[in-house]
């Protein structure tokens, strides 16, 4: 079972491991069960602590004694006590992610020092970070506003909870449920790794292996969802596999180019052309969410022209224009290294004001 294929169609009840915020007040089983099986799981979500094998997160927890829920319906978001906004987090989670890049990323930008994190004043940042979510609000702020910020947050989430784990696994397949369970509290809702990459990026689209949409109509953070699925995300989003895309930071002012740069050098990295054996070998990223760059193979691979270099470029038309002929293309997928990107070696000592990679 992969990132890619963890989710059923049912959409069964699931309980989050929220890293930030207010411990929400538990339910009891019989309860669970006699609620209508078409009530929204996020309801779920908003209301339930993690049951899991997690270690303990220390600092974390801002209210122990609070035991309110979020109603499903409530068409105004409640308004920040402390004033701030996306936007205002959005420049701090970038600052946080330059800190992150220059000390504990190694040269690649896919491997992290979670241990050296862990044990670090930057890992008590980040919680403190995290409380301060809690107090924001996403109204008023753009659409491309918002997908930096979610995008910037994805990946400090994805970091912050393997971190925040004892033992650190060898595959992030080991940590159970860990896109679904692993989450923040933004302003009065939770969102977890599952619910910002498809229930907000992704424009709400459903799973990879599922029919409905992520959230359900009447789910309070629908509102801030992408109009539309921009594919390019895939490439900005990093989840902790080795085989994952690069980690970088985002800001607003510059998100088209930066994604640009990604999806290239994805891409570039990714894409292997055999023009002998008239085959093109795709990371699955290209197969488990095929959907989101073209209705069939063929757009696939013409979505994917538009950002490699030459000479593949050209190989890759080349391929395309002899589909009709009996020496057809054949497309082939990568094996996904889902071990984690831990790296226990040292690493640069950078100044963290430094931009670094795609970081524009």
């Amino acid at each position: 079972m992969s990132r890619y294929s963890r989710s059923n169609s049912s959409r069964p009840f699931y309980r989050v491991k929220v890293i930030n915020g207010i411990q929400p007040s538990l339910t009891s089983e019989n309860n669970n069960n006699n609620k209508n099986i078409n009530e929204s799981d996020e309801i779920e979500n908003s209301r339930l602590f993690n049951i899991l094998n997690w270690s303990p997160l220390e600092n974390l927890v801002t209210d122990k004694t609070s035991t309110s829920t979020v109603p499903v319906n409530d068409g105004n978001e409640p308004k920040s006590k402390n004033g701030y906004n996306a936007v205002q987090i959005s420049i701090e989670l970038q600052k946080k992610m330059l800190n992150l890049k220059a000390t504990f990323i190694d040269p690649s930008g896919r491997l992290v020092n979670y241990r050296r994190l862990r044990a670090s004043n930057v890992y008590n940042d980040l919680c403190e970070m995290g409380n301060r979510l809690t107090t924001i609000s996403l109204e008023n702020v753009t659409e491309n506003e918002r997908k930096t910020f979610f995008i910037n947050l994805y990946n400090i989430l994805t970091i912050h909870g393997i971190a925040s784990v004892n033992d650190l696994p060898k595959s992030v397949l080991d940590l159970n449920q860990f896109w679904k369970t692993t989450s923040y509290k933004v302003g009065p809702y939770c969102y977890s790794l599952d619910d910002i990459e498809h229930g907000i990026l992704r424009g709400n689209k459903p799973h990879s292996n599922c029919t409905q949409r992520h959230f359900t109509f009447n789910d309070p953070r629908v509102r801030y969802s992408m109009r539309r699925c921009d594919p390019r995300i895939h490439f900005a989003l990093n989840c902790g596999a080795r085989s994952c895309p690069q980690i970088a930071i985002y800001s607003s002012t510059n998100l088209e180019k930066a994604l640009n740069m990604a999806t290239t050098s994805f891409c570039n990295a990714a894409v292997d052309i055999i023009l002998e054996n008239a085959e093109v070998r795709l990371s699955k990223l290209f197969l488990w969410y095929k959907n989101d760059f073209g209705r069939s193979e063929t757009e696939v691979l013409r979505w994917i022209a538009k950002y490699i270099d030459e000479p593949k470029q050209s190989l890759l038309k080349t391929l395309l224009d002899r589909q009709g002929s009996k020496d057809g293309l054949r497309i082939s997928y990568k094996i996904f290294d889902w071990m984690v990107n831990h790296h226990d070696g040292p690493m640069p000592n950078i100044d963290s004001t430094t931009t670094l990679g795609l970081d524009v």
